[in-house]
């Protein structure tokens, strides 16, 4: 039998709940994803359908077609097949001319879609954890038009505001594609259950099969207690090397967990005035994707 390619795809959005998605659907044992290569390197947001897009900003991803081709090897015994690449909704047009190309026009497609005020903020919590994001949540969404542009070291994350704005995204995926199911944060967050059996109903599977999902993934919810010991903790240098060479995997994940608890704090909650202006400036977006997708998003814009 031969080897398939993807027959489904998790586009976006990111910090909506993907990684918890990716991870529950691989316990189904009629669906494989991607989770490390033969080198054990994480690959499961290959982004390969959007390289164009991303290759130069990511640290991660799979940018040859016949090395794409190769994390689906001895798929044969799966009915579905997939991958879960969360820059596929925003940068929408390239990813979907390179679906149609790649992997045809009968692709099922799965979307999950957040509070963008809320997705927003988990972006930014996101960011501000590694070494690239130096400035307020504020400072950062008055500064994101053409912020890409002018900093070649930024991931496509920086864009709180504009990977909220999902009409055209959605629009442009629901009218290229046949089968496009569509999740939102909240219900995958209080009905997971439910959710899932939906899911494996779209993918035509057992939506019986018994899946754990008692862990989320990819959390955040901390944020480092400075930026003078986020630099000191995170940037590379000779002891750190040496350290990470001679020291167990297990040994060093421990170290780590525990000088980042001691280093963080919970996240404050957004500022008032600043949910305010997010509100009013998604409104009209969200009002269309929800006559767009038939949905009640009336909690969004409170």
């Amino acid at each position: 039998m031969k080897n398939k390619l993807p027959n489904f795809l998790i586009v976006g959005a990111a910090k909506c709940g993907t990684s918890s998605l990716h991870n529950y659907l691989n316990q189904h044992p009629d669906i494989f994803m991607p989770s490390f290569n033969k080198e054990g390197v994480n690959v499961k947001e290959p982004q390969f359908l959007i390289k164009n897009q991303v290759k130069e900003r990511l640290h991660f991803g799979i940018w040859k077609w016949e090395e794409y081709k190769s994390l689906f090897n001895k798929t044969e015994k799966y009915k579905a097949v997939g991958e879960s690449s969360v820059f596929y909704l925003h940068f929408y047009k390239e990813a979907i001319k390179n679906i149609k190309e790649k992997l045809g026009h009968n692709i099922k497609i799965i979307i999950m879609l957040r509070n963008p005020v809320d997705r927003a903020y988990s972006a930014y919590q996101h960011v501000a954890r590694g070494l690239v994001e130096q400035l307020t949540f504020e400072q950062a969404l008055k500064i994101e038009n053409k912020r890409l542009e002018k900093d070649k070291s930024l991931t496509p994350m920086v864009l709180y505001k504009e990977m909220g704005m999902y009409y055209e995204m959605v629009k442009a995926y629901s009218e290229s594609f046949n089968d496009v199911f569509i999740i939102l944060h909240e219900d995958f967050s209080n009905n997971t259950d439910k959710v899932l059996k939906n899911v494996f109903q779209f993918l035509e599977v057992n939506q019986n099969q018994k899946i754990d999902y008692s862990k989320r993934h990819n959390v955040g919810g901390t944020r480092w207690k400075s930026n003078s010991l986020k630099k000191i903790l995170m940037k590379e240098n000779k002891f750190k090397r040496l350290l990470k060479r001679i020291l167990p995997k297990m040994i060093k994940n421990k170290i780590w967990e525990k000088l980042s608890k001691a280093s963080t704090n919970k996240v404050k909650p957004m500022k008032k005035e600043t949910r305010e202006f997010l509100n009013n400036y998604f409104q009209e977006n969200i009002i269309k994707l929800s006559n767009l997708i038939d949905e009640n998003l009336t909690l969004w814009k409170k």
